[in-house]
């Protein structure tokens, strides 16, 4: 899979997304710590979840059950009234139970530093095996769902989400682009610039500094040139 990627255009897209992060990242509680069990609790949290949704639950979650053994000992009522406002509580609630008894027993309440392990816990896939490992452990890894694969997708003219964000060949492109040791802020740049920039409905291309190399707003502006043209 090497060389999928234009070279120039891998190294404009990482420099100026990381240039744009510093001055627009965004504050989360989970961003301040590399502690892989209050990371790996978060993933979890965040899924189909809107981020400022989670940080009051984080916060309170993070102080009441600290670290996996004091997580094994909460019921699954206690567990389900404490995420009850995120919504997804039910899966959420026993995702963490089944979670916990294994980091519990297995690894003495340790979270896993490999990919394998990680992915043999209930609930876990690629994208929060490679959150953990990026964010807690520091290894340069790709992070793929939604709304980076949609960045990827316009810049780049990479099909990379729906059935095809499964695939071990997809992952490893997206790896191509990975800037090394600086892979956790190069991924929370993606994060927060598909939240604040990129969207999915209406992107802001007046303030998006990737127009001049985004497939997609160079496409949309030849065909809005061309309908203007015929107009005229």
């Amino acid at each position: 899979m090497n060389g999928i990627v234009n070279p120039s255009k891998k190294e404009f897209f990482v420099t100026t997304l990381l240039k744009w992060h510093k001055k627009n990242r965004r504050d989360f509680p989970w961003r301040r710590t590399s502690d892989p069990y209050k990371i790996l609790i978060s993933e979890i949290l965040l899924q189909k979840t809107r981020a400022e949704n989670v940080v009051p639950v984080f916060n309170s979650f993070s102080s009441k059950y600290p670290d996996a053994k004091k997580l094994s000992t909460a019921s699954y009522n206690e567990l389900k009234n404490e995420i009850e406002i995120l919504g997804l509580f039910n899966q959420r609630a026993a995702k963490l139970q089944k979670l916990t008894k294994i980091l519990v027993e297995k690894y003495n309440g340790k979270v896993p530093n490999n990919k394998k392990e990680l992915l043999e816990l209930p609930g876990i896939g690629n994208y929060i095996a490679n959150a953990v490992l990026c964010f807690a452990f520091g290894y340069d890894l790709p992070l793929l769902d939604t709304n980076i694969g949609r960045i990827i997708e316009r810049v780049f003219s990479i099909k990379v989400t729906g059935e095809e964000r499964k695939k071990d060949k997809v992952w490893e492109m997206i790896a191509e682009i990975v800037p090394a040791s600086k892979s956790r802020e190069y991924n929370y740049s993606l994060i927060d610039f598909g939240a604040l920039v990129c969207t999915a409905k209406n992107p802001k291309h007046n303030l998006c500094p990737l127009a001049e190399i985004c497939d997609y707003y160079l496409g949309d502006k030849k065909r809005n040139e061309i309908s203007s043209d015929c107009w005229n």
